[in-house]
């Protein structure tokens, strides 16, 4: 019987070393890459090969990287089983009760999908839709960096804000006159030439109506609407895409979804679990992230200039494939695939077509998680790396190091008043 126990325990022992040596991390590159072909779209895994493209992996628990989100997202994500369905034409999220766009939705509003259900592709962008709008509003100041294989050779720093009404945490705000559940300013602020251009945008909660926006440049002293499509046309001529906010940052409705697959894929983060934030006002919470250095930034680094080298990993996380397409004439891309998470619903890869149906653009979209106890979290957008494989040309955005979140904004500051007075 002894002998028994000893070798039992000699065997749990030895699991438990192989268990611990495999959640090690680890390099994903050249030398390897065969490891990796199957945990990344195709166009990331020819650069791998290339050497041009390196991963340092880690593995992260899965019940604690589910509770990256607080308890009070998930029981709400509960209890919405079976009360949302979509509206057949426009694949806008609809009440089960009153057959109507409900009043305020708070955590995933399809908590179950079901693979063959032609609707999934839909569901899924719902399920991100309100996974990203938990933290209610906030905002960053970043850069925009284009590289090309010199180096950078645009740099610009912008800020956004933004004010969300859908699926915040401590329920919907009291007043929204609009009806919007969401709206957001952003804006240059350097270098000097683009110094003031600014973006007012306003989303309704509706099923058909276009996004309000409006763009203001100093020079003329005006702010003029523009089409809501203008999400797909390039930032400042780089080689990123307003549309690369969260990897898609237009409505739901705006596109025709459908679920193609399903796989394990890297997501990029800045750490697997969350950061603290510090309040500084009763309304107002600070997070302060570490810079993510990219290859021109750093002397000898390996790889393309564009590459994040500093304070970036890559976590396995199982994700829904799914293909997205916009009917609007006026929208610059095609087909996009986008890589879901099964569990959290953040996109951490999408690869872009044009409307002739050829692929020319990937995005890696990188994110942090925000928590400091079980009534409240968030998570941010932190990263885009926009690669135009028909150019050899990438942008970078985000890598700001302090962000905040904003549960009370001054009524009046998303207004053509305040972008049209953001230079005085």
């Amino acid at each position: 019987m002894q002998l028994c126990m000893r070798l039992c325990a000699a065997i749990l022992a030895a699991g438990a070393l192989t268990a611990a040596a495999e959640e090690q991390p680890w390099t994903l590159e050249a030398s390897n890459w065969e490891k990796g072909k199957d945990l990344l779209p195709e166009p990331v895994v020819k650069r791998l090969q290339k050497g041009e493209y390196w991963f340092k992996v880690v593995s992260a628990d899965p019940s604690r990287f589910h509770h990256n989100y607080s308890q009070a997202f998930w029981d709400a994500t509960e209890k919405n089983a079976g009360r949302y369905d979509l509206d057949e034409k426009t694949c806008g999220l609809k009440d089960k009760a009153t057959d109507k766009i409900p009043d305020f939705v708070f955590g995933l509003p399809f908590p179950q999908i079901d693979k063959t259900d032609a609707k999934a592709g839909c569901k899924i962008a719902w399920n991100f839709t309100m996974a990203g709008a938990m933290g209610g509003g906030g905002g960053a100041t970043f850069t925009l960096n284009g590289v090309d294989t010199g180096g950078q050779f645009r740099r610009i720093k912008a800020f956004i804000h933004t004010r969300g009404y859908q699926g915040r945490h401590f329920g919907p705000l009291k007043d929204n006159p609009e009806g919007l559940s969401g709206e957001a300013i952003a804006g240059a602020l350097e270098p000097v030439d683009v110094e003031g251009v600014s973006t007012l945008t306003k989303r309704y909660w509706n099923w058909d109506g276009q996004d309000a926006v409006w763009a203001y440049v100093p020079s003329t002293r005006r702010a003029r609407r523009v089409n809501s499509a203008s999400r797909s046309d390039p930032v400042a001529g780089l080689d990123i895409f307003a549309d690369d906010l969260n990897c898609y940052g237009g409505k739901v409705e705006y596109y025709q979804w459908k679920l193609v697959g399903e796989q394990t894929i890297l997501a990029p983060l800045l750490q697997p679990y969350p950061f603290p934030s510090k309040s500084v006002s009763p309304t107002r919470q600070l997070i302060d992230t570490p810079y993510m250095a990219a290859g021109y930034e750093v002397p000898n680094a390996k790889g393309a200039p564009w590459w994040i080298q500093q304070n970036l990993v890559f976590v396995p996380r199982p994700v829904w494939i799914v293909e997205g397409q916009s009917s609007d004439p006026y929208y610059n891309f095609g087909k996009v695939i986008m890589y879901f998470d099964k569990e959290m619903y953040r996109i951490y890869w999408k690869q872009v077509h044009n409307r002739a149906g050829e692929y020319f653009y990937t995005a890696m979209c990188g994110y942090h998680f925000v928590k400091n106890d079980e009534t409240f979290s968030a998570v941010f957008p932190n990263l885009v790396v926009g690669v135009n494989d028909k150019t050899n040309r990438a942008a970078l955005g985000g890598r700001y190091q302090s962000s905040f979140l904003e549960q009370s904004w001054d009524p009046s500051y998303f207004s053509l008043r305040t972008l049209t007075h953001m230079t005085d």
